[in-house]
């Protein structure tokens, strides 16, 4: 008995399944399996299906597993290098001490961290289009502005209502959010140009123009204590490489091989330690060439081949659990823990905590329900929001007028 199978997957609608000729019940079902899993919820290499007729269907993968874990352990970073993990002092006067005190404090590379956010960002932005040549501007400005400005502007007027800052001079970590936001502006034109020229030699461009700045730009980063975010409204461009590495990334990210369970967390440790050793750098170095502006976009290399290792890893290794959890509310996190430090402070019933040895370590663990807590009452509801606009956007596009 002779017959043929058409199974047609989409992003836009659901799964036909065509029949010609006789097909037997279990070849529908066998349809109906792969139409589920497509479309259940994030999707890894795993999903592979053997079909009746002996052909494979590999299904294709809406979202990328671990990313979300990763997330959450750079915001944890962000967190733990804003409020350290012991005061200065508490471990004594002497050398040892002293060591293992400024090791404590070097361990934890928030500027790094963000760095790492820019490449799982440009990754996520353009992960849903690498195969495509246009955009759709409203639905895409409004996902993804609505997604990320709604949350940011809310984190503002907490941290106006309590008093975490009294001007707007300073953004503190809100410059890293202005550059998301513009490089999301940008996308549809970068996309276009991606096309004519490739992504690596619009990266090297940008890594040109982000030098020519930071060398232009000597006075600014000195007043800036050599911290990334040293030019103002031209932030972005500094940064500019390291997201774009992201996007290639999502087109690249199939070429990377599995790593061992051994390979990748040598991998981890030899990523760790260099941003150990990069904060150690800025930190102790004369040279002002020696400072974030100059040494970030660099380590940006390195984590694109770490990333691109991390997700190959997770072709058959699946990301933990609770650590997935907590990446989907890594922005509450990144947004909050400056104002979770401030309702700390304020309560003078934790005094003796505050003031004691642990604060630190205080202040971090109180930085988790605080974060999560604005998730649900802030980041969730816009982000349904974002998803809603979208989806009206795109029927009222769809809908003949």
């Amino acid at each position: 008995m002779s017959f043929a199978v058409k199974v047609r997957l989409t992003y836009s609608c659901p799964a036909s399944v065509v029949l010609k000729g006789r097909a037997t019940a279990c070849m529908a079902g066998a349809a109906l399996v792969v139409h589920h899993f497509r479309n259940s919820g994030p999707i890894t290499p795993k999903g592979i299906f053997k079909m009746a007729n002996g052909m494979v269907q590999s299904t294709y993968r809406k979202r990328i597993e671990g990313l979300d874990s990763i997330r959450f352990i750079c915001a944890l970073v962000v967190v733990l290098f804003h409020c350290g993990v012991v005061p200065r002092g508490t471990l004594g006067t002497n050398t040892f001490d002293y060591l293992i005190g400024a090791a404590l404090r070097s361990f934890f590379n928030g500027p790094a961290a963000v760095i790492i956010f820019f490449l799982v960002s440009g990754f996520c932005i353009h992960f849903p289009f690498r195969d495509s040549a246009t955009v759709d501007l409203w639905s895409f400005y409004s996902r993804r502005l609505i997604r990320i400005c709604g949350p940011a502007l809310s984190a503002l007027v907490v941290w106006k209502w309590i008093g975490v800052r009294d001007g707007i001079d300073n953004p503190g970590i809100f410059w890293s959010i202005i550059c998301e936001a513009e490089y999301y502006l940008l996308y549809p034109l970068l996309l276009r140009l991606r096309l004519r020229i490739g992504w690596w030699p619009l990266i090297a461009g940008a890594g040109l123009v982000a030098y020519l700045l930071a060398f232009s730009q000597v006075p600014a980063i000195e007043r800036a204590a050599g911290g990334y975010p040293a030019f103002g409204y031209l932030n972005w461009l500094i940064g500019l490489p390291c997201w774009l590495m992201g996007c290639a990334l999502a087109e690249s990210f199939g070429r990377f091989p599995q790593p061992a369970t051994i390979q990748i967390w040598l991998t981890r440790i030899l990523v760790f330690a260099t941003s150990a050793v990069l904060l150690i750098i800025k930190s102790h170095a004369k040279s002002i060439y020696l400072s974030n502006p100059f040494i970030l976009n660099p380590f940006g290399v390195v984590g694109y081949f770490w990333l691109g290792l991390e997700i190959a890893y997770r072709r058959e290794v699946s990301a933990p659990a609770f650590l997935e959890w907590a990446g989907k509310w890594s922005y509450s996190l990144y947004l909050m823990h400056p104002a979770a430090i401030r309702l700390v402070t304020l309560q003078p019933w934790l005094h003796p905590i505050v003031s004691s040895h642990w604060r630190n370590l205080f202040f971090v663990l109180c930085s988790l329900p605080i974060a999560y807590a604005f998730h649900l009452a802030a980041e969730s509801p816009f982000h349904r929001l974002a998803i809603t606009a979208t989806r009206r956007l795109k029927s009222r596009v769809l809908t003949p007028t």
